[in-house]
């Protein structure tokens, strides 16, 4: 047990350890992190409102085939 707590140990130190990013450039370093702070949240603001209705107006437009698809596609992975 105690093994597998110091082995816990040592990779909570591996990442506690990982700096900032830095790109060299003020400025692109400033840019970097408002675009990734943004794309953080992005998912619930932009990305799955805009899937729902891709995907709805994609079964609008295909119906019964898009869901054929979808099926073969799944069953073949």
């Amino acid at each position: 047990m105690k093994n597998i707590n110091f082995r816990m140990k040592q990779k909570m130190n591996e990442v506690f350890s990982i700096e900032p990013n830095d790109l060299g450039v003020n400025i692109l370093t400033n840019y970097f992190r408002k675009i990734t702070s943004y794309l953080k949240t992005a998912p619930f603001i932009l990305v799955i409102p805009l899937t729902i209705s891709i995907s709805l107006f994609l079964y609008i437009i295909f119906g019964k085939l898009l869901v054929r698809l979808v099926t073969i596609l799944q069953y073949g992975y």
